[in-house]
């Protein structure tokens, strides 16, 4: 095995990860604002409209940028430039026309959205049709994506991404406070809006950086003759329909989510009650908690070009490693994460939306108590997913999540119909989605690649520093918290908890020598203990 493809491996995670992290930020940020903005009523017309657009956007933005990704690498692997670069001109048109069919479904049905499956006003229809333009660019600049991401060179998606958040920002909040006086749909439409032309900014740039960039990808003196004469779309389609299929269940429980939020606790609360607590669950908690999300999806979208690769030399070797150590990632960032926001879910609320009413946050905190549970299975269902595609297993997740998403349908209707459980329910039962198909991956990529589970080293460990930082991060946070009430605080026991875990990791060896050397960093990392 080289050591080389494992550092890129991880490198490209880590590129991925640094930028995803940083457009969480950004993205937590825009909503602290746009909640202190266009308040309560508004973030209602900005939330609704989103399971809708992830359920079109799955189309463009899953299965085919996925199949590109493998493909591309594939290819790049035997040094068919000329076939790399083939796939990503019929997938850009392949994808131009998804885009232009999306778009056309989220404008011209949005009074179908929101009057029949959301039973609301006609105001509700204009943050459909601000957002609907937005699938076109997004499903245009996922065939970049896909393609630098399979050639392993993950600078030009990372910066598409930071691009796409500072506009929506800047784009988004600035129409929101300007429209915000003509009523709450217009200030949630100006903050749609924003999303609309930060895609199409992100587009130009990823189009610049691959224009940049262009001879990386085709060396001079390359071949411009295909070495594989197999069709192109319907590779394509093979790969990504199925990846489509299982991402597509996500956004479709999200959908029905809504619905059934809105319909059940309808049945005993108050129309206002309702909003409030969607969006404690919307804005306030789930924000949050895609924090961490954007760090293993970082790791999925660069375990299956890594794999893939393997795959395609037949190195059994390279693909036993990345999926043990994409495993033990997910769980050394998910279990810490998780426990974080356990204990300082309610604090961290509190410190960054400021504007956020005493019995709201109750409601926010009680929602993150249970929402934090699901970090760990979704880190665990993102990167065993992205192992299983690489490995071209890519219809086996679909059956793991139709399994998960079937649960959360069915836990959904009980837990929101119960009074006394009432918006806790939807989180309990995204608990229970990822839970079950978190599980069902893991095994799955268990029997294809002969992985031995190491129960202390890939679970017990981080779970081990995970739990000694939450319970010195709880009782750091509650003794200083009765000297000196504030937001100081909260940021010092984040702070803490950080070095904690850190400092547990170290205690452990959580890491082995071997994957130090995978991990950019690692070698300073050696030393440094070795000092120690």
């Amino acid at each position: 095995m080289e050591k080389t493809k494992k550092t890129s491996f991880v490198a490209g995670a880590a590129i991925l990860a640094f930028a995803g992290v940083l457009c969480k930020i950004i993205g937590v940020l825009i909503r602290i604002w746009a909640y202190d903005i266009i308040g309560e009523a508004g973030m209602v017309y900005y939330e609704v409209v989103f399971p809708f657009y992830s359920w079109l956007l799955i189309i463009s933005s899953s299965g085919i940028p996925t199949a590109i990704s493998r493909m591309v690498s594939e290819r790049l692997s035997t040094g068919d430039f000329a076939g790399a670069k083939r796939v990503f001109h019929r997938a850009l048109a392949l994808l131009a026309v998804v885009g232009i069919l999306t778009t056309a479904v989220l404008y011209f049905g949005a009074g179908f959205f929101a009057n029949t499956v959301l039973e609301k006003d006609d105001t509700y229809i204009l943050s459909f049709t601000s957002l609907a333009p937005a699938l076109f660019f997004v499903s245009c600049m996922c065939a970049y994506r896909g393609y630098l991401q399979g050639a392993q060179h993950m600078t030009g998606t990372g910066l598409s991404q930071l691009t796409e958040q500072v506009v929506k920002c800047v784009v988004g909040l600035t129409l929101a406070a300007r429209w915000i006086g003509r009523g709450p749909e217009y200030g949630a439409a100006g903050l749609l809006l924003g999303v609309t032309v930060s895609e199409l900014v992100a587009l130009l740039v990823v189009m610049g950086f691959r224009w940049k960039n262009r001879r990386f990808y085709m060396p001079l003196g390359a071949s411009r003759t295909p070495a594989n004469g197999r069709p192109v779309v319907i590779e394509l389609l093979r790969i990504a329909i199925p990846i489509t299929l299982g991402a597509s269940i996500i956004p479709i429980t999200s959908m029905l989510d809504v619905k059934m939020i809105f319909a059940c606790m309808g049945k005993y609360m108050s129309e206002t009650a309702v909003n409030q607590r969607y969006v404690a669950l919307s804005t306030n908690v789930r924000s949050l908690i895609n924090l961490p999300a954007s760090l293993t999806t970082a790791l999925a979208m660069s375990i299956v070009p890594a794999i893939a690769g393997a795959r395609a030399r037949k190195d059994s070797a390279s693909m036993h490693h990345f999926a043990g150590l994409g495993l033990k990632l997910s769980m050394a960032i998910g279990m810490p994460c998780a426990a974080g926001l356990f204990v300082l879910g309610g604090p961290i609320i509190q410190m960054l939306f400021r504007s956020i009413q005493p019995d709201s946050l109750k409601i926010a905190t009680s929602i993150m108590h249970v929402a934090s549970l699901s970090v760990i299975f979704i880190s665990l269902v993102q990167t065993m997913t992205g192992a299983l595609q690489g490995m071209g297993r890519q219809h086996w997740p679909v059956w793991s999540l139709l399994a998960g998403g079937v649960l959360k349908i069915v836990s959904n209707y009980i837990f929101l119909s119960m009074p006394a459980v009432n918006i806790l329910g939807a989180s309990i039962s995204n608990v229970v989605c990822y839970g079950v198909a978190g599980v069902i991956d893991t095994i799955l990529v268990l029997r294809v690649t002969g992985l031995r589970i190491k129960l202390w080293d890939m679970f017990l460990k981080p779970l081990v520093c995970s739990l000694v930082m939450g319970i010195t991060v709880f009782a750091a946070y509650k003794g200083l918290y009765a000297l000196h009430p504030g937001t100081f605080v909260t940021l010092v026991a984040v702070l803490l908890g950080v070095g904690v875990y850190f400092g547990m990791a170290v205690v452990t060896r959580l890491f082995t020598p071997e994957e130090l050397d995978s991990i950019p960093g690692g070698g300073r990392i050696k030393r440094f203990l070795r000092k120690v």
